[in-house]
């Protein structure tokens, strides 16, 4: 029984250890795409809010 209850926790130590790694691997993907965005706004990346004033990002 202290075996199984063991197994258990290490089981559910490494899922919730893996989880925090995909979910800091998430958010640094998120933070590069959003510094490309910043950097190439005319590409598609904001719909306009950051690009020169009465100027289309499309064009």
């Amino acid at each position: 029984m202290k075996d199984r209850h063991t197994l258990l926790k290490k089981l559910a130590l490494w899922t919730g250890l893996g989880l925090c790694i995909a979910f800091i691997a998430w958010v640094a993907w998120g933070f590069v795409q959003f510094d490309d965005d910043i950097d190439h706004p005319r590409e598609g990346g904001f719909s306009g809010w950051q690009c020169d004033a009465g100027r289309d990002c499309g064009s």
